[in-house]
This record gives C-alpha cells, structure tokens and sequence, in this order.
C-alpha cells in the first residue's frame, strides 16, 4: 500500500510539489529533536526537582502534622506542565528573535532556584537543619571574598 495521505505545500504558488506525510514526519522529528536537545537535561533537571520537591513536601507536611489533599499533589502536574511549557517558549525566543540572549538557561535556571529553595526548606523542616540559609550564607561569603557584590 502506497502513501495514500499526501499534503500539497504551496498549492496556492503553484509550485506543484507534494511530499507525503510519512516524509514530512520523517524530515520533522529530527528538526524538533535538534530544535529542542540543547534542553532536553534541562527539563529532565527541572522534573528532577519538581518531583523532588514533592517527595520532600509530603516528609515536611506529615511532620507538621497536615493533610495531603489530591488538590495540593494535583499541583505538580500543573508544575510540570507550565515549567516545560515556559522553557520550550524561551527556547523557541532564543533561537528566533534573541539569539545573543541565553534565554533558556535564565528561565530554566530561575524555576531551578525556586524548586531547589523550596527543597531546601522542607528538607531543614524535616532535619531541623537549615540548609538554605547555610548555603546562602556560603555563597555570599565566597563573593566577599573573591570581591564580588553580594
């Protein structure tokens, strides 16, 4: 059986050229994978501590003493979703009107400090030990000492 599904492009141009939609799959997929790859570990990473955090908020609210509602897990999902969504949006931003701007890897690596603060702080919950403080406090005395503002 033959490619019985073709797609005309630019019928209108009169151009006549028809490629079938196995080929157009076939010539689309590697476009995406190369169009999107350079973040590929980004949103593994990102998925890492989104889940991460989720994993560490439960140890946290059963200390407390709270409830896991579906509700409050059902955020995750919308997490995850919006997270690539907005790295996906920066990537296509990047490559198609900033180019000299590392968009991506601003937008990646702002929701990475949120997710990793929010890990931070339920592990010390959790531990008793505040870890982000400590980093922060580090992190700021190593500026200091190399000059830098902090």
């Amino acid at each position: 059986m033959t490619n019985q599904y073709r797609v005309t492009v630019f019928k209108g141009l009169n151009m006549g050229t028809a490629f079938s939609l196995s080929t157009i799959i076939k010539l689309g997929i590697p476009y995406v994978i190369f169009f999107f790859s350079p973040i590929g570990w980004t949103l593994v990473s990102i998925g890492v501590l989104v889940f991460s955090d989720v994993f560490t908020g439960i140890k946290a609210a059963k200390k407390r003493g709270d409830r896991i509602h579906s509700r409050t897990m059902s955020r995750t999902v919308s997490k995850i979703i919006f997270y690539t969504v907005a790295i996906l949006l920066s990537r296509v931003m990047e490559l198609a009107f900033i180019p000299w701007l590392p968009v991506a890897q601003l937008t990646s690596g702002y929701i990475a400090v949120v997710e990793f603060k929010s890990n931070m702080e339920n592990i010390s919950e959790v531990t008793g030990l505040d870890l982000w403080n400590h980093l922060k406090e580090k992190i700021e005395n190593t500026f200091k000492r190399s000059g830098g503002d902090a």
